[in-house]
């Protein structure tokens, strides 16, 4: 489901660690990507955030129960995750062009 948002594994781990304080190595979203390394409920339920979808829904995906109790999400999450579903279908010199001008827009 990232890579279809065009997340590689480094731009998932920078993604998630700023949407939910989770700090995972770019090998670990690569161990959980391929199946080496067990998604708990606690990630499923962050994962959730990141992708945008509601981590009962994931849950019924993947087979995992998510936690009783969600961690507070970001309020700018489910902007972020729907940004990152509308731009994944630019290309790499499209998606830097509009980095470059919003880094612009920040400077004025």
């Amino acid at each position: 489901m990232l890579g279809n948002r065009n997340l590689n594994w480094t731009a998932s781990a920078k993604t998630l660690y700023h949407l939910t304080g989770r700090l995972l190595a770019t090998a670990t979203i690569g161990a959980i990507g391929h199946g080496r390394k067990e998604v708990t409920p606690d990630l499923l339920a962050d994962f959730a955030i990141l992708l945008g979808i509601h981590a009962h829904d994931l849950g019924a995906l993947t087979g995992i129960d998510p936690p009783d109790q969600t961690p507070p999400q970001n309020p700018a999450a489910a902007d972020v995750a729907e940004l990152i579903w509308d731009i994944r279908s630019l290309t790499a010199a499209q998606v830097q062009h509009i980095s470059d001008k919003a880094k612009n827009l920040q400077q004025n």
